[in-house]
This record gives structure tokens, C-alpha cells and sequence, in this order.
């Protein structure tokens, strides 16, 4: 099966009439010191208390895309296959295996999956009302700024990607999208569209331009989980209701705000969840003056007990490093962007990183303040990003982030700092 599609995608170049060829190349060159992707410290002790990997890694990172999209007055096509890959890592595949040694063990992997689809779908844009559309099959959803729904491209193997039939109503600039999916594994020795699909969701997502200035786009997410988290010999389903809004304006009179609001509620197994996140941001771009320099101040924060949605969690949300997710978080944020050309821009972001509940654990690893202490901070990190598009379908980009340890990871995980570097160049067809 996986045969027969990746040659249909290839001969995507073959049959160009009314055809449009999709493709990429990404390859990344990561430094690593101080933390890996499983354990933070020197001695790559995960919350379990075992180790695992090394803190210093040196890895490449490559992802192909490849395929087609072909349209017509009722109907569009899509077939697109990537591949990702990895070289230099000291983790293991078998690291990222979740529920070990239990009838519901599946994959996670961040860094491989092999000649995996990435779209397989059919769009009906007939439907006997105007402007309403049906797309169903394998694809990639996002919506707004990614953290409520979006795939989170960032790593190499792409974070949600959905089997999934949406309805589209759109009218004017404003829509409305209903649907219902299911996520994948990530497994780079599985086909993922006959294995185990790890949640399933049900979404409305909706976007209108107000009467005033800005765009406000109210949201509805249900998210159950279809496979169990195992702790100690015991199963736990998640069912999980979210429902919330975005209100942005990217620019009036130089002027850009972001604020986003969702409530979550429902259960895991038998604990009941009731939480809320948010995200604050504003600032003011100085475009006459040398650079165009554009300030953002903003604060993000997200209770103990809340998860995201179905949302990008890497990349530029959370910081360079990849260290936090959306989960029993806070973090005071400043960002400077600078546009020294038409084809080079910079950025360059503070976050002051603490936990929103001590009790809690620190979301993405999992560790939690040791006996006799309840400390907050998680730390600082400082981030620099540059980015050059030589001509149109091809970015290079620079990253380096640092990460200061705060009295939480000192005194309950590791007295050290750590450092992450991206060397990245990106072609697209």
C-alpha cells in the first residue's frame, strides 16, 4: 500500500496537465546541551528517574514532501507523501514507544516516519448550497495562530494530522468549519492510515470579521482519547470539552493585539477537569523608522489541570527550545522584530517561564518539585531567530535559545543551563 502510493505520488511529475506538483525539501542541522527531548540535565535523568539518551546531541534532521494537486469545477484532488528521517540522535525509536509491553503500546516518534501521507483527500465543492464545501480523507487542519487547532510543523514528523470529514460554510471573509476525525500514531515502521488512531475530535471552528476593527473566530473542540494512558496497571480515557475564542488585529495604526480564551471541562478516567488558558499580547510597529521595529508584550498561561486542544505545541509558541507545552504554565514574554530587508527578518524573544501550580508537574517532562519544596520558576530563555529567502521558494533560517534555569529545575531536576542551535534550509516547489 505504501508502495503503490508513494508511486502515484511521483507520477505526480509525469501528468502535468491540470496538475499541480507539491513538494519540499527540508533539511536541519540541531545542537543539543544540556537536555534532549525526553530528559532536562546533564545526566539525561527523565522524571522516572532513569536515563535516558545523551544531553549533548548533535543530530540532522531531513523531511521530503512529494506529491499532487489536481482541481476541477466540483471536484479537487490531493495526494501528498513526505518522509522524515534522522541521523545522530542518541534516543532511541524505542524511546518514544508510549504504554510499553501492554496490548496498547503505540508510537510517538518525533524524528522518524518513512513514506508516510501527509494529504489524501477529495473536496466537493457542490453540495447544492452555495459556498459550503466537503473535504474528507487524510489532511493537515489549522486554524488562526495554531494553538487550539494546528499540526505543529516544526518537528520532523508533523504533529496532528487528521482522518477526517469536514463541512466549510464560507460567505464573504468569514467561515465556518464543522468536522469530525481521527488523529495518527506515529510510527515509522507502520502505515498510519490502517493503524491505531490515538484520539478522536469533534470541531466547529469559526472565523468573522467584526464590525469594529479585528477578526473574533469562537471555537468548539470535543477531544477523547481512543487509546489508554497506562499507570500502574490502570486505564485512563480522556473526554474532554473545550470552547473558547480568539480576538486579533494584526495591524490597526500600527497597533496588534491577540487575545485568546478557552475553558476545558470534562474528565480523565475518574479525575474531573475544569480549567482555563489564556494568551495576552499586544504591540506597536515603528514602520517609518530604520528597520521597521515591531514590540510585543504578551503573557501566556494555562492552569494545572488544563491540556491543549489539538494545537501546535513546538516552534514559536512556547520558546525555541521546545521545553514547554501549554499545560500548568506561565510565562511573561517580550519580542523584538526586525526587518533589515524584503528578504531578511529577525526576531528576537525573553520569556520568564514558572509553573501556574507548584503541586503540578512541569508539563513536557513530567518532573515534579521534590520533597520540601514548592517552587515555581522554571526559568528564562532568550531567543534569536534569523531568517533569509534568497528568492522565493527557498528559507534559510538560523535559531539560537537559551534556557536559564529557575529554582524549580535547579532544586527538583538539574543545576544546569542549556542551549539549543538550528541551522535549517527549506526548498519548496
Amino acid at each position: 500500500m505504501k508502495n503503490i502510493l508513494l508511486l502515484l505520488s511521483l507520477a505526480s511529475f509525469l501528468y502535468a496537465d491540470g496538475l499541480s506538483v507539491v513538494g519540499s525539501l527540508r533539511e536541519r542541522v540541531e545542537s543539543w546541551s544540556g537536555f534532549n527531548k525526553k530528559a532536562y540535565g546533564d545526566s539525561s535523568i527523565d522524571a522516572n528517574g532513569k536515563k535516558v539518551g545523551d544531553s549533548n546531541d548533535a543530530i540532522l534532521l531531513q523531511r521530503i514532501m512529494l506529491g499532487g494537486e489536481y482541481k476541477t469545477s466540483n471536484i479537487d484532488y490531493s495526494l501528498i507523501m513526505y518522509d522524515a528521517r534522522e541521523w545522530g540522535s542518541s534516543l532511541a525509536d524505542s524511546d518514544f514507544i508510549k504504554n510499553k509491553n501492554t496490548p496498547y503500546s503505540y508510537a510517538m516518534n518525533p524524528y522518524h516516519e518513512h513514506f508516510e501521507l501527509y494529504d489524501a483527500s477529495l473536496t466537493f465543492k457542490s453540495l447544492g448550497i452555495q459556498n459550503l464545501s466537503f473535504k474528507v480523507g487524510r489532511q493537515d487542519i489549522a486554524y488562526g495562530d495554531k494553538r487550539i487547532i494546528g499540526p505543529g510543523s516544526w518537528g520532523n514528523t508533523i504533529g496532528w494530522l487528521w482522518d477526517a470529514g469536514r463541512f466549510s460554510y464560507k460567505f464573504d471573509e468569514n467561515f465556518i468549519d464543522a468536522w469530525y476525525g481521527r488523529t495518527r500514531t506515529k510510527d515509522p515502521n507502520k502505515f498510519s492510515m490502517i493503524e491505531k488512531h490515538l484520539y478522536e475530535g469533534a470541531i466547529v471552528y469559526s472565523h468573522f470579521q467584526t464590525i469594529l476593527q479585528g477578526v473574533v473566530e469562537p471555537f468548539y473542540v470535543y477531544k477523547h482519547s481512543l487509546i489508554p494512558k497506562i499507570s500502574s496497571e490502570q486505564k485512563s480515557y480522556e473526554y474532554l470539552n473545550y470552547a473558547g475564542a480568539r480576538l486579533y488585529e494584526n495591524d490597526y495604526k500600527n497597533f496588534t493585539y491577540d487575545v485568546t480564551y478557552v475553558n476545558e471541562s470534562g474528565k480523565e478516567g475518574s479525575q474531573k477537569i475544569n480549567d482555563f488558558a489564556y494568551i495576552v499580547k499586544g504591540g506597536y510597529q515603528f514602520k517609518t523608522a530604520v528597520l521597521k521595529p515591531k514590540i510585543v508584550l504578551g503573557r501566556v498561561y494555562a492552569g494545572k489541570d488544563f491540556t491543549t486542544p489539538f494545537g501546535s505545541t513546538d516552534g514559536s509558541h512556547y520558546g525555541r527550545m521546545d521545553l514547554i507545552n501549554w499545560a500548568n504554565m506561565q510565562d511573561n514574554q517580550i519580542a523584538l522584530y526586525l526587518y533589515p530587508t524584503s528578504k531578511i527578518n529577525t526576531k528576537f524573544t525573553y520569556h520568564d517561564f514558572s509553573l501556574a501550580d507548584a503541586s503540578g508537574k512541569w508539563a513536557y517532562y513530567g518532573y515534579v518539585n521534590k520533597s520540601g519544596y514548592l517552587d515555581k520558576k522554571l526559568g528564562d530563555e532568550i531567543d534569536a531567530e534569523f531568517f533569509y529567502k534568497p528568492v522565493k521558494n527557498i528559507k534559510v533560517s538560523f535559531i539560537y535559545a537559551y534556557f536559564k534555569a529557575g529554582a524549580f529545575v535547579k532544586n527538583s531536576v538539574a543545576d544546569n543551563n542549556a542551549q539549543h542551535l538550528f541551522l535549517q534550509f527549506e526548498y519548496k516547489l
